[in-house]
């Protein structure tokens, strides 16, 4: 169990070429750069911090319950969870979370995905990507499995 828990949170995908750890690494930083430059407009306003009154009642419009917690957890995990794939610091859950919040408001906030939610959509493809293969070697992550415990190797 510890060992699953283990590679859920740091885990990748091993043995990747260099050019493949590289594309990651672009992507990851990327997508999770601009997450949190998008999101710290919104977060972080002159008149205060958090998420402003337009954004909790978009978030109502989904019926969704708690609307002004869930607008916390979106804008949050955009803008912390950009922050750790942008440093490939547990990857997995961030991207994971951001892809499940960019795919609500593709699908969920705009009407026409293709159309009007189009940078959402493309968020959320990226950040499933980058939870499903992992950061790459070029993360802290990657580090974190270097420096784990060293594994028992099986008896002969």
């Amino acid at each position: 169990m510890k060992r699953l828990l283990r590679q859920l949170l740091f885990g990748g995908i091993a043995g990747n070429a260099l050019t493949v750890d590289l594309g990651l690494a672009v992507l990851r930083i990327t997508a999770g750069l601009v997450l949190c430059l998008l999101s710290r407009g919104i977060l972080f306003r002159p008149e205060g911090w958090g998420p402003p009154p337009w954004f909790v009642e978009n978030v109502a419009a989904l019926g969704l319950p708690a609307p002004a917690g869930l607008a916390w957890v979106a804008l949050l995990s955009e803008f912390a969870g950009g922050l750790l794939m942008v440093v490939g610091l547990l990857t997995r859950p961030a991207a994971l979370l951001n892809a499940l919040t960019t795919g609500v408001a593709a699908f969920g906030h705009h009407q026409d995905p293709l159309r009007d939610g189009l940078s959402a959509l493309a968020f959320c493809a990226m950040t499933s990507v980058v939870a499903v293969a992992g950061p790459g070697r070029f993360s802290l992550d990657a580090l974190a499995r270097w420096w784990g415990p060293p594994r028992a190797r099986p008896s002969p």
